[in-house]
């Protein structure tokens, strides 16, 4: 046999025998295996050993790294035209197979990241089996001599598939439900924790968490909302540029830098108890209304007790007149009969009158509001604006009672003078305002002592309590706040309550001494709606909500008679305002009160007026202002009847009852005048 003929002879070999494991239909390369098989041995043991088993394991993907492609000899540069032909032929062939047969060929592998490839069938000539072994140990031997790179590799280089690459997917054998349940690889969920931790711990601004020190430290604006120190500084900048206003980017509230305020925590948390708040509201709300009813229960115990006391009086005035009747109408028999009664008659009572004393001026400038009396300093005190340019406001006026002429002026504060009080044993006096404190004076010297706050929240009344709790005094804000001062510590505030309910200003505080039906005392807050007794228990003070019907104008406390008036402006319910005379009293253990008597006034009532009630003998005078009548007018309990009236032309802001050596006087306060009426009294 010639050279040519074997060369020939070898070609036909090649194209017949190693069909199978040319790549993308070239001759050219061969699938030897990775790198580490390298050995001329193995790679001898997997030629013997093809013959037999006629198939070629192929390696997974997972287990690929790298593949040696080794080429032909560079002589052999024409191509087998049987190759192409039958290369070209293979692909609508595999392009053609129904699915099902590759379903049946993946359901034959006996696992499911091996894949196993038939080889083509042995050729029939099995002579020329020995040469090829020859040329490829011979090809072999020559690749672990020197690497081979033939000018047709080069060239074919950019079209070799790597097998490094994502092969394309392979049909696999669909597994069941439970299969995929044991097999399958879990999802990973995430975790709830994972979230909490995240939670109060990141800035809203970078979405990094903030630190305990550095330019990123956790600092809140005054809004209340949290971020990291360099990123809020950051935004307020850029939000003054494009926008001109510094922001918080949350809920876009007007900040500044000095608004920054540093936080020492490491975590912050809000743990949600509205549903906690929701049944605490709840609860107090069924704890007002229990209240309320008790209340209203006691009062209706206490009409009963009235009305049951009424029947009774009538039941022995009938007696008596049918005792008259027997008697033969001896009036006098009937008055000193065996029961030793004692009751006067109608017209056997005291009248009382008024008549003018003295008119005097105040000030030439309208502003006196308040007028106050001390009997064991025998001052009489009324509210005016300053007259002087160098200390303008407003202050208070020192009037001698005896002959009512005005003494020295003491400026107060800046804003009209609301309410005044008096401690006689510490010769003190507290002025209340429209500011945000309260100041206490000194009598003898004329001195500030000391000055009150409460929250720097205007303060509108004030009141010093009595006897064991003499050094404590009482503010109510504009709010229906009420606090409690002990006068000898300024700076603390003993007690603080709040309203709840009802945010109208508070006009009027009276302390309430000890005695019989309260034995620890307490204190009356008059608001604009609403009236309160705080009763102490032990060391607090147990508010309850009067039975008496607003909105009021004033609130007056008669320690002497224990007795309690109110001034009621005209409303809806009640179309003339109303001066209201109780007495407190507590039944079943719930302070009530006992109104006495109800005195109806004027229908307009556009002016903050106060009355007040003088006490004579066994009797007790109500004297106040009507002001569409523009009549001061003087109501006799006892009579149940109005014995006089007085014209004024001017509105009377307040009165007030002044009791000296020379006989009981009513001092009436005006815009600018003090009034001077004396009070005499004759039996009819």
């Amino acid at each position: 046999m010639s050279d040519s003929d074997s060369d020939a002879a070898e070609q036909d070999a090649d194209s017949q025998d190693f069909q199978p494991v040319f790549l993308n239909r070239s001759r050219r390369y061969q699938r030897i295996g990775p790198t580490q098989n390298l050995d001329p041995n193995n790679l001898q043991e997997m030629v013997d050993a093809a013959p037999e088993e006629q198939e070629v394991n192929i390696e997974p993907i997972a287990q690929r790294r790298s593949v040696d492609v080794l080429p032909m000899d560079d002589d052999e540069d024409v191509e087998p035209e049987g190759l192409d032909e039958q290369g070209a032929s293979d692909e609508p062939e595999a392009a053609d197979e129904p699915e099902a047969a590759d379903e049946r060929e993946v359901a034959d592998e006996p696992e499911a990241d091996e894949l196993e490839v038939a080889a083509e069938p042995e050729p029939a000539d099995n002579e020329e089996q020995p040469a090829v072994e020859q040329e490829i140990a011979a090809v072999v031997e020559a690749n672990a001599e020197q690497p081979t790179t033939s000018r047709r590799a080069e060239q074919q280089e950019d079209g070799i598939i790597n097998l490094d690459s994502p092969s394309p997917p392979k049909k696999r054998k669909r597994l069941s439900n439970a299969a995929n349940n044991m097999v399958g690889t879990p999802v990973a969920k995430a975790s709830s924790n994972e979230d909490d931790e995240d939670d109060g711990m990141t800035c809203p601004i970078c979405l990094e968490s903030w630190e305990m020190s550095g330019e990123h430290r956790l600092v809140s604006l005054r809004c209340g909302h949290l971020f990291g120190e360099s990123c809020i500084r950051r935004w307020l900048i850029e939000s003054q540029r494009q926008s001109a206003v510094k922001v918080c980017p949350q809920c876009k509230s007007k900040a500044a830098n000095r608004d920054i305020r540093c936080l020492y925590a490491k975590r912050v948390r809000a743990i949600d108890r509205t549903e906690e708040h929701d049944m605490r509201r709840e609860l107090e709300a069924e704890r007002r209304r229990s209240q309320a009813l008790t209340t209203e229960l006691a009062t209706v115990k206490m009409s009963h007790s009235l009305t049951v006391n009424k029947m009774n009086a009538l039941q022995l005035d009938y007696d008596r007149l049918r005792q008259m009747v027997r008697a033969g109408g001896g009036c006098r028999g009937a008055y000193n009969d065996d029961s030793g009664s004692t009751l006067k008659s109608i017209n056997q009572l005291p009248s009382h009158r008024l008549y003018m004393e003295k008119n005097f001026e105040i000030t030439r400038e309208p502003g006196c509001r308040v007028l106050l009396y001390s009997a064991a300093q025998s001052t009489l005190i009324a509210s005016q604006k300053s007259a002087q340019n160098l200390f303008p406001g407003y202050g208070v006026r020192f009037i001698d009672p005896p002959s009512f002429k005005p003494l020295h002026f003491l400026h107060t504060s800046a804003l009209l003078v609301r309410d005044i009080g008096f401690s006689e044993s510490q010769r003190l006096l507290t002025v209340a305002s429209r500011e945000t404190r309260i100041k206490t004076f000194d009598v003898r010297t004329r001195l500030c002592s000391n000055m009150f706050t409460a929250n720097d929240k205007p303060l509108w009344s004030c009141g010093v309590d009595r006897n064991e709790r003499e050094h404590f005094l009482y503010a109510g804000d504009l709010r229906g706040g009420v606090y409690v001062f002990d006068m000898r510590f300024p700076e603390t505030i003993l007690s603080e309550f709040q309203s709840e309910e009802n945010f109208s200003p508070v006009i009027n505080i009276a302390a309430v001494p000890a005695g019989k039906v309260f034995t620890n005392g307490g204190f009356l807050v008059c608001q604009l709606t609403v009236v309160k007794f705080y009763e102490y228990a032990s060391d607090t003070a147990v508010p309850t909500r009067l039975n008496v019907e607003g909105p009021f104008l004033s609130m007056q406390y008669d320690v002497l008679q224990d007795t309690v008036l109110f001034s009621a402006r005209s409303n809806a319910n009640y179309p003339q305002s109303r001066f209201i005379l109780t007495k407190l009293d507590k039944i079943d253990g719930v302070p009530v009160l006992q109104v006495k008597a109800t005195i109806f006034g004027s229908t307009a009532t556009p002016y903050m007026t106060r009355p007040t009630q003088l006490g004579v003998e066994d009797n007790t005078l109500v004297v106040g202002y009507l002001q569409d009548n523009k009549q001061l007018m003087m109501y006799d309990v006892r009579r149940e009847e109005r014995v006089q009236t007085m014209p004024v032309n001017e509105v009377v802001y307040d009165i007030c009852p002044v009791n000296t050596s020379a006989g009981s006087y009513l001092a009436a306060l005006t815009d600018n005048k003090c009034r001077i009426y004396k009070v005499n009294s004759s039996r009819n």
